[in-house]
């Protein structure tokens, strides 16, 4: 059975929301809106996963449901080809034949070494294209029941870290720094983490998330 407080997050991510408007917030200077498409007839599929579980901490039950809810990122390689030394959702390309959801979950389960098999799937948020690699992204929001314990992918994760979606909605964690990337500097808007900075691709598809958050969830903002 879904927890009370997940089926309040399902039922708001069934409701169209403008989710290239909620992914804005977090766009670069220089992206000219090439996130909200349309992607190019080459560009690669992906898909990615946002797999909330219960925080295993958490005992609570008059505490603010945002703080009980975790979610999984990533830190990739540093010598991967693309997006090297970046902070991402678990996920990938899709193999032939595949879905989008089927490429969410094989992806996710190599990469953070879980068996998915008891997943429960919430919602899909809005596709967004990412020009630096050529791809559009799918991205899906899951439950999963069981407790789960990460083992990373050697070859593609160097390190695999958690975020509440506590402090994803907390405002007090946004920043917008300047970044200086091939001699050009411009601003880009994050989400502080422990010293991390999540960004670019990963922070446009958690605007989204902010967006259906806050609608199922508006007494706790």
């Amino acid at each position: 059975m879904l927890p009370s407080s997940l089926d309040r997050l399902r039922n708001a991510l069934q409701v169209p929301q403008r989710n290239t408007d909620a992914s804005k917030m977090f766009a670069a200077e220089l992206a000219y809106g090439r996130y909200r498409g349309p992607a190019p007839t080459d560009a690669r599929r992906a898909a990615v996963m946002i797999l909330l579980h219960e925080n295993r901490h958490w005992t609570d039950a008059l505490e603010p449901p945002l703080d009980r809810w975790h979610f999984p990122l990533t830190l990739r390689v540093e010598s991967l080809s693309r997006h090297g030394g970046q902070i991402s959702l678990p996920g990938g390309a899709l193999q032939i034949g595949e879905s989008n959801w089927q490429a969410a979950v094989r992806e996710s389960e190599e990469e953070l070494g879980v068996c998915l098999a008891d997943v429960i799937r919430l919602g899909e948020l809005s596709a967004s294209y990412v020009f630096a690699s050529n791809y559009l992204v799918t991205p899906f929001v899951a439950f999963l029941p069981s407790e789960p314990i990460w083992k990373r992918q050697e070859s593609e994760v160097a390190d695999i870290f958690e975020m509440s979606l506590r402090h994803l909605v907390d405002t007090g964690n946004f920043r917008i720094p300047l970044r200086k990337r091939y001699g050009i500097s411009f601003r880009s808007p994050c989400i502080d983490h422990e010293k991390r900075e999540i960004w670019g691709a990963t922070s446009l598809i958690l605007g989204q998330l902010i967006t259906a958050i806050r609608v199922a969830f508006p007494d706790s903002m």
